[in-house]
């Protein structure tokens, strides 16, 4: 990347002057009209050798510009403020960009967590016999981004999926479907509604009656136990969620290359639990076996019950062993999971590096992301009444088939690209309100606003002629504003891929869309002067918008 190039030839700039080595950062400066790049290297080692930086930044300057090899792509340097040393690029090496995206050369570096550069990503999570709800969407939306980043910087992605079958709202569901007595139904649609009966009369029924409780408890063990009475109707019933879940993931355009179960870890989770309290990583309190986490500063968490039964946590000690034993050496695990389990990875990580350090240490990370609610309404599980993501994916159709003259089918586009973007425009830790008119707005920082910006770009391609011969006309300030952002593209891929933030690709694409939008409103491409600039500007536009999306999981329209 040009950035790299900047950095080394200050590096060997800073070594030529006999000063300090220090690391060299370099920044897009908030103003444009400050150059491309700005650097703070000379304040730093200033303050280090005593020397006044303004001063040192013009040394440090002029001895940069006598740098043939940094002059063949920097067109101008100059010293900012009290010390910053600012960087504008040459229009040749921007042409040069350019010329690269139109042919589809532009080259996306690599970023690798470790020597495998395999990574297993594991999220959605739902519990069979569930909605799922709009928190599944925005984890499904952010980890699906996530994935692709992590893809397009060099890295072979397991997706995995780790799902509780087993449990007593599982219990409950059929409790509530044994005492309807009602017929299966046979849509999956009407067996899935079925199940979201079942389980809010169940529920109602463990908290209002004893003798309910009592039946739904002795249900739950015959599921753990896998009981042939229940056995049938439980492998019935998981199997309708499973069938929902995989007609839902492919509606987002998401997929699986393993899916784990809660039922498929219990007798291993126990099993190494066991071994942990013999090697004295855990122990017995009150009947029960625990991880003390206070030597570690961690919350003190139970693997066994009293009952002899693995939790939650123990399980999770039999998946973790599963995971980094059936896809040989991986070097990262990331859980994406909401900020209410980060205490349960806290302990489990700790256990799970003490049982095997070089299997486990610092191969571990839980990923946070926000709460997600309507911004007028509320979301609740207590009584089985939940906002679904399939409601909201259908809502957001409905008043996008009122408000775009598309079809069926583009209106499903446009509206899983409405949603996503709303969900992964903000930083993944912050909440979410989402605003179902701001979603589909063509006026905004919108996922159809973008749509809508790389399908003007292909209706002007497709009025043109092939794109002609090159001319030298000096770009002006509205090509040059996107000739300046075009080719931050890799750069902003490699920053998303690093952080693991599907905000920063959605910021960049917004900018470039606003300074293409600018230019179009202002200058005629089809038929005006420079147009066979201006067309590559337009195609390479379409181009990085196309790519950008695409690392999003949102699909693009030829026309709309």
């Amino acid at each position: 990347m040009i950035s790299d190039i900047i950095k080394k030839q200050i590096q060997q700039t800073v070594k030529q002057l006999d000063l300090p080595e220090v690391d060299i950062t370099l920044e897009h400066p908030g103003e444009e009209s400050h150059g491309d790049y700005s650097c703070n290297v000379a304040m730093i080692l200033a303050a280090k050798a005593k020397k006044n930086p303004r001063e040192l930044a013009k040394t440090i300057v002029d001895k940069l510009n006598n740098n043939k090899d940094l002059k063949s792509v920097v067109e101008t340097i100059e010293v900012a403020g009290p010390g910053f040393i600012n960087f504008w690029l040459s229009n040749t090496y921007l042409h040069k960009k350019l010329e690269q995206i139109v042919s589809d050369k532009q080259e996306i570096p690599t970023y690798h967590l470790g020597p495998e550069k395999k990574i297993m990503i594991e999220y959605a999570h739902p519990n069979t016999h569930k909605l799922l709800h709009i928190g599944h969407l925005r984890n499904i939306t952010l980890a699906e981004s996530i994935v692709r980043l992590l893809e397009a910087v060099g890295n072979k992605i397991i997706r995995a999926n780790y799902q509780g079958d087993v449990g007593m709202h599982i219990a409950k569901c059929i409790y509530g479907m044994v005492q309807s007595g009602k017929k299966t139904p046979k849509s999956l649609d009407e067996k899935i509604e079925y199940l979201g009966t079942s389980y809010k009369e169940g529920n109602s029924a463990y908290e209002d009656n004893p003798k309910a409780k009592e039946e739904i408890h002795v249900i739950n063990k015959k599921i753990y136990n896998k009981d042939p009475e229940i056995l049938k109707l439980w492998n019935e019933t998981r199997q309708w969620s499973l069938d929902y879940y995989d007609e839902f993931y492919k509606r987002v355009y998401s997929r699986f290359d393993r899916f784990y179960f809660e039922s498929e870890v219990y007798n291993s989770g126990l099993k190494i639990s066991k071994q942990a309290l013999k090697d004295g990583i855990l122990e017995k309190s009150k009947g029960a076996v625990v991880f003390n986490g206070e030597p570690y500063n961690l919350h003190t968490r139970v693997y066994i019950t009293g009952e002899g039964n693995p939790t939650y946590e123990g399980k999770e000690l039999g998946l973790a062993n599963i995971e980094f034993s059936e896809h040989g050496a991986i070097d990262k695990c990331i859980h994406i999971v909401g900020s209410e389990q980060a205490s349960f990875f806290e302990s489990t990580f700790k256990v799970e590096e003490l049982l095997d350090p070089k299997k486990y240490k610092g191969k571990q990370l839980h990923y946070i992301y926000g709460f997600v609610r309507l911004k007028k309404g509320k979301m609740s599980s207590r009584k089985g009444t939940v906002i679904t993501a399939q409601w909201l994916l259908d809502e957001v159709k409905s008043k996008i088939s009122k408000a775009f003259e598309v079809d069926k089918e583009s209106a499903e586009i446009i509206m899983i690209a409405a949603v996503k973007y709303s969900m992964l425009k903000v930083d993944p830790k912050s909440e979410i309100a989402f605003d179902i008119n701001q979603s589909i707005s063509l006026e905004g920082n919108s996922g159809p606003y973008l749509q809508y910006t790389y399908a003007r770009c292909k209706s002007i391609l497709r009025k043109s002629n092939a794109i002609k011969s090159k001319t030298n006309t000096q770009p002006n300030e509205k090509e040059t504003a996107i000739l300046r952002i075009l080719y931050k593209y890799p750069e902003v891929v490699l920053e998303a891929a690093k952080t693991y933030s599907p905000n920063i690709i959605c910021n960049y694409l917004f900018d470039l869309a606003q300074k293409y939008n600018g230019f179009y409103n202002k200058h005629k491409v089809v038929g005006g002067e420079n147009e066979a600039f201006r067309l590559e500007l337009t195609k390479a536009t379409a181009k990085v918008i196309n790519n950008g999306l695409s690392l999003l999981g949102i699909k693009t329209l030829e026309r709309m």
